[in-house]
C-alpha cells in the first residue's frame, strides 16, 4: 500500500482538490439555479432581504395612512358636528334678540302711553293706566315682532341700527 503512494501509481494528490473544486462550482451553480427560480431573475437573494423590508415598511405606512384617515373622517364629522351646533346657537340668539326687541319696543309704548297719560291727568282728570291698557299695548304686534325662520337669512328688524344694549340704556 505504501507503494502506491511513494511510487505515484495511486491517485495524485492533486486528484481529490480538483474533484471537490468541482463539486464546489457545481454546487455554487446549483444554488444560483435555486436563487433564480425563487426571485425570478438574477437577483441575489440578499437583496430579496432589503425588498422584504422595504414590503414590510409599506405595509405599516399604508396601516397608518388609513389609520389618519379614519382619524381625519371623525374630525370632520366633529367639525360639522360643531357647526350645526353653533348655527343653531346664532339662530336662538337672534331669536332671543328679535324678542328683546319687540319687548323693549312694548316697554317704550307703555311709558310713552304712561307720559301721555300723566300730560293729560294735569290737564284733565286723572285717569290711571288699568289692566286692559297694558294688556292691549303688551299683545299689540308689529311686523317687527313677526317670527323670521333663521334659515331663510332674514335679519331681524332693528331700529335706526342702533344695538339692543344701546337702546335698553336709552330707555334706562
Amino acid at each position: 500500500m505504501t507503494d502506491d503512494l511513494t511510487h505515484g501509481s495511486g491517485p495524485s494528490p492533486t486528484a481529490p482538490r480538483n474533484q471537490h473544486s468541482a463539486q464546489t462550482e457545481t454546487l455554487s451553480a446549483r444554488l444560483d439555479a435555486v436563487e433564480r427560480s425563487l426571485t425570478g431573475d438574477d437577483v441575489a437573494v440578499s437583496s430579496l432581504e432589503d425588498a422584504a423590508a422595504v414590503e414590510s415598511r409599506l405595509s405599516d405606512l399604508e396601516t397608518a395612512v388609513e389609520e389618519l384617515s379614519v382619524r381625519m373622517d371623525e374630525v370632520d364629522a366633529a367639525t360639522q358636528a360643531m357647526r350645526g351646533y353653533l348655527g343653531g346657537v346664532r339662530a336662538v340668539n337672534e331669536d332671543v334678540e328679535r324678542r328683546a326687541n319687540a319687548a323693549l319696543a312694548k316697554a317704550e309704548s307703555l311709558e310713552g302711553a304712561l307720559i301721555d297719560e300723566s300730560a293729560h291727568s294735569i290737564d284733565g282728570p286723572t285717569h290711571a293706566v288699568g289692566d286692559d291698557a297694558i294688556s292691549e299695548a303688551v299683545d299689540a304686534r308689529t311686523d317687527a315682532d313677526a317670527p323670521v325662520h333663521p334659515d331663510v337669512g332674514a335679519e331681524p328688524n332693528r331700529e335706526d341700527g342702533a344695538g339692543l344694549a344701546e337702546r335698553l340704556r336709552d330707555v334706562l
